[in-house]
């Protein structure tokens, strides 16, 4: 079950676990790329199949149900976030979670629109990682949110830590407290989810027994049946077909076990046994890029040795020690052509060894990172995947400032390499559980300036449309706006901004109120028009124009452009196809401005037979010259 603050969560293969606030373990096989709001839909659906339901559940869902609104608290580890989600997910429909973010708006304060909650939206407001002030000042919001969604008939879930008891007394009666639920039943469940036999779990192993009773937290008991199943896969590489067995099941617990509780004993026989400072590199290569080919190990080795000024090995090459001998020395397995431990565990604690314990060679380490990332044999996921893991070394350790120069140093390099690991630690810190906050009103910040180097506007670009779209969507829109609205040429963040939009219709949704606000403002954006154009020249798009928002942008277009400018755009709404109330929307749109009007019906005759334009110009007639109302008759009283 997922944290409070958790980081990205990748679903849709066997091979990615999320395992709480900063762990994401990626297996061989990527999933492809998907929209983000289909993202949303298959995660939600990942955390329903192994969910394990603790006790207030039920009674939570049932005022859920009945008030539209419930509030769910516990202690960290309980699973609020995942039980809140499907909640949302469990009620009749078909509707994704959207989640209200808390971020600081424009205004300089914690606040949301109602006017964001739409006809049956099924909203997930999670304040557990926000500051106190913050929740007060949502708390005070949440009367008029608790209207707004009542009158939409939406559904609302407020998530908040374990110190908040004290509640107004309009949502008190909606809090339902949380306790972590069964751990083997959830360790069972996870099993089962990757296509284990769970026969084979009975008896529980004596040593899996202590652990569990010592109540760990749930991102543990999830690491936990990751190993195992990884070590189950390696086994049945090695024995064809082999049968799930109990003796078999208590092994790998065993081993698994060893490792996740005491991981730096591993570490410290590896190091021990790599003395030679080629096995070193060889061996913190192989944690870094886990699973990459011979050739890219041996690679990203030499580069180690390089940039620490190794002097090259006196040996002839021929009696120097192959990767046999190296994998040995490091107890590492090979797969194929392919490198990796026998246990996740340990390629994640060599690399907090190699950033703890040689806090000398951290410079070398990220100043290495970019050319590391962009060897040419690194599939993209498996550079993505090493550019998350010096990011989440980063993030635990390094001061606010240090980690801002890293994302623009590395974005303005503007190569594959420096480009991955900017984005990857970028990732990180607009999703860390207490900075988060922070991350994203920087990423807010910097979105408005024009002089952006083409890197570091790439990077913003990619962190919005991807993680922030998933996860912060209304906060990804809002950047994206920024950013389509400050780039001096090209339209890569445009294309992002109606990428986003044409795969979400609440964000459309948004874009549209947004646009209709800010075309009329005094310091609205230059180039607002034409990107309201954009979203009408897209023919999935433009029929979703047609609504109080769009037709508000419609009037702004009308009175601020010229007609050449929106006629391309505006053609499909006049065709002779157009419905008689989209005509007399847009035409009303259009006020009783003449050259509008004209236009308007030059598109038509344009567009259509002269019967079309006979009809759009009788309504152009109607709406410059509306008929007076019809006196009422008089009656004899």
């Amino acid at each position: 079950m997922t944290q409070a603050g958790a980081t990205r969560t990748d679903v849709g293969t066997a091979s990615f676990v999320h395992t709480g606030p900063g762990n994401i373990f990626v297996g061989p096989v990527p999933p492809p790329r998907k929209p983000p709001r289909r993202l949303a839909r298959e995660e939600l659906h990942f955390h329903m199949r192994r969910f394990v339901r603790p006790a207030a559940a039920n009674a939570a869902y049932d005022t859920l149900a009945r008030d539209r609104m419930v509030v769910l608290t516990g202690p960290d580890g309980s699973g609020r976030q995942t039980t809140g989600r499907v909640l949302l997910g469990e009620l009749p429909g078909k509707e994704v979670p959207f989640e209200l973010a808390p971020d600081i708006a424009e205004n300089g304060h914690h606040s949301i629109d109602p006017e964001q909650i739409q006809p049956g939206n099924r909203l997930l407001l999670d304040l557990t990682a926000a500051q106190e002030a913050a929740r007060q000042e949502m708390a005070g919001q949440l009367p008029r949110l608790w209207e707004r969604v009542r009158e939409q008939a939406g559904y609302l879930v407020v998530l908040l830590p374990d110190t908040d008891r004290e509640l107004p007394h309009y949502v008190a009666s909606q809090l339902h407290q949380l306790a972590p639920p069964d751990r083997t039943a959830l360790l069972r469940r996870r099993l089962r989810c990757e296509g284990m036999d769970t026969r084979a779990c009975s008896p529980v192993p004596e040593s899996l027994a202590t652990y569990l009773t010592a109540r760990p937290p749930l991102r543990d008991v999830a690491r936990l049946a990751h190993a195992v199943v990884r070590l189950r896969g390696r086994h049945r590489h090695g024995i064809h077909g082999i049968t799930d067995m109990p003796e078999l099941f208590a092994e790998w617990c065993e081993k698994a076990l060893s490792t996740l509780t005491d991981p730096q004993a591993a570490v410290d026989a590896i190091v021990d046994k790599a003395t030679k400072a080629h096995e070193r590199a060889f061996c913190y290569a192989t944690a870094l890029l886990e699973g990459a080919r011979t050739d890219t190990v041996h690679a990203a080795a030499r580069i180690l040795m390089t940039a620490t000024a190794t002097p090259a090995d006196p040996q002839p090459l021929l009696e120097q020690n192959g990767t046999h001998h190296l994998l040995r020395t490091i107890e590492a397995d090979r797969d194929g052509d392919r490198h990796s431990f026998a246990q996740q565990e340990v390629s994640e604690a060599l690399c907090r060894h190699l950033w703890s314990d040689r806090p000398d060679l951290r410079s070398v380490l990220l100043d290495c990172a970019p050319q590391l990332l962009a060897l040419p044999a690194l599939h993209e996921r498996e550079r993505e995947t090493a550019a998350g893991r010096v990011a989440e070394l980063m993030t635990g350790t390094e001061p606010e400032g240090v980690l801002r120069q890293r994302v623009e140093g590395w974005a303005e390099l503007d190569t594959t390499g420096s480009l991955t690991a900017a984005t990857a630690l970028l990732d990180r810190l607009v999703q860390h559980p207490l900075n988060g906050a922070a991350w994203r009103r920087w990423v807010y910040d910097r979105a408005g300036v024009r002089t952006l180097t083409p890197g570091l506007r790439q990077v913003l670009t990619r962190v919005c449309a991807t993680t922030m779209a998933t996860r912060y969507p209304r906060s990804a829109l809002i950047r994206l706006h920024r950013l389509a609205a400050s780039e001096p040429e090209g339209q890569e963040a445009t294309r992002a901004l109606l990428d986003h939009v044409r795969d979400d219709a609440q964000a459309l949704h948004h874009l549209l109120h947004r646009l209709s606000r800010r075309l009329d403002a005094p310091d609205r954006y230059p180039s607002d028009l034409d990107l309201f154009l954009a979203v009408a020249a897209d023919r999935s798009l433009l029929a979703r124009t047609v609504t109080a928002n769009g037709l508000s942008c419609w009037r702004s277009v009308f009175r601020g452009a010229e007609p050449e400018r929106w006629r391309p755009a505006a053609a499909p709404l006049l065709g002779p196809e157009a419905a008689a109330d989209t005509l007399r929307s847009l035409i009303g749109a259009a006020g009783r401005n003449h050259a509008t009007l004209n236009a308007l019906y030059l598109t038509a005759v344009e567009a259509g037979p002269p019967a079309h334009a006979d009809r759009v110009l009788r309504l152009i007639c109607e709406a410059r010259s509306p008929r007076p109302p019809r006196p009422k008759e008089e009656t004899a009283p």
